[in-house]
């Protein structure tokens, strides 16, 4: 009887101390997968660390996007609406408002395509 018993324990025992490594081992993993997780740029961060000046009138929906508050619908409104003479002419796009305007203004230039 005594021998059934310590077998008994010793089986539980190995199986409490293998859950517990893999339950130490996930939680490793998962700390250092999360760790990582969101530290990566959204593009308004991006956006907002550049200083390029980018201009509207021969800008790729792709430079366009780096710009504050742009996605890619926006941009494309933007290049759809092209030749602007001057940067208040942004305004005329749907989705660009004061606001918006004044957080691209010191962004932009108007400059004639080349």
């Amino acid at each position: 009887m005594e021998t059934i018993i310590r077998r008994l324990i010793q089986s539980l025992t190995t199986r409490l101390v293998s859950r517990v490594v893999v339950l130490i081992i996930a939680s490793v993993l998962a700390f250092f997968g999360l760790k990582n997780c969101g530290q990566s740029e959204s593009r308004e961060q991006i956006a907002q660390r550049s200083t390029k000046i980018i201009n509207v009138n021969t800008a790729s929906v792709d430079d366009l996007t780096l710009l504050p508050r742009v996605n890619e619908a926006l941009a494309r409104r933007i290049i759809a609406g092209r030749p602007y003479a001057k940067v208040d002419d942004l305004l005329k796009i749907v989705g660009i408002g004061p606001k918006t305007l004044e957080a691209l203004r010191p962004r932009v230039s108007v400059e004639p395509a080349k």
